[in-house]
């Protein structure tokens, strides 16, 4: 019996009291938990702290954000809609709506614990041109090299559930390539026998240099390519701008 290949991230337990925080002025620290330094590859999570009386500015984000409230009251101001909390009441944000939380107590602290959907979440703040991803706030180095492969594989037709069946057995080749983000199968709707694969890298070095010359990509072709109708067309791209 084959071993399985063992994944990339292993699970992980945060205890927010000991991990790092940042401050964020006013009286607001900010704890950032699960990131993509610890393997996330679609969201990003926290808490925040607020002291008696504290607020945190005006801001928007490129993604959707959901927040409960885990200590105190607080206020929320929504595009200028303000709202009281109660412990464990929870927002849900759309991207690009300013909004801001509030500790509502002069005496008492107030904590919530954030969600973004996105890795590639930033803050801009209320009249600023300028926005900050979220996780480089935190002391993240900034993404310079990340970039996605994207390969087009047209198959025999036919063979369109053996396929997406030998892709899925290649999963954990992927998970456990050093550099390797993400990976995803699409299926194109005007040629059904047309498919995209899309994998998120570290970068370009990643999987040309490193996983292209290993034995986890020989195992790749040899699930796949029997399905091919002709070669694959590949192709790599950057992020310059996450509207939503």
């Amino acid at each position: 019996m084959t071993t399985p290949p063992i994944p990339r991230w292993r699970p992980r337990i945060f205890h927010p009291r000991a991990e790092p925080s940042v401050d964020r002025g006013n009286g607001a620290r900010t704890t950032p938990l699960v990131t993509r330094a610890a393997g996330a590859t679609a969201f990003l999570n926290g808490t925040t702290s607020f002291e008696p009386g504290a607020a945190i500015a005006h801001h928007s984000h490129n993604c959707v954000e959901s927040v409960m409230v885990i200590e105190g009251t607080a206020i929320v101001d929504i595009d200028g809609v303000r709202t009281r909390l109660e412990r464990h009441d929870a927002t849900f944000v759309p991207a690009n709506i300013p909004h801001h939380f509030e500790n509502a107590s002069e005496t008492a602290p107030m904590a919530i614990f954030w969600t973004y959907a996105s890795v590639d979440a930033t803050r801009r703040l209320d009249g600023s041109d300028e926005a900050e991803r979220v996780d480089v706030e935190a002391g993240a180095a900034p993404e310079t090299d990340a970039c996605r492969e994207s390969a087009r594989f047209r198959v025999r037709p036919g063979a369109e559930q053996d396929f997406e069946a030998a892709v899925a057995r290649a999963v954990p080749l992927f998970q456990q390539a050093e550099g390797c983000r993400s990976f995803e199968l699409r299926r194109i709707h005007e040629e059904p026998s047309t498919y995209v694969v899309s994998i998120e890298w570290d970068s370009l070095a990643a999987h040309l240099e490193r996983f292209r010359p290993s034995p986890e990509y020989a195992q790749w072709r040899a699930l796949v390519e029997d399905y091919f109708a002709e070669p694959p067309e590949v192709v790599h791209d950057r992020s310059v701008l996450k509207g939503f």
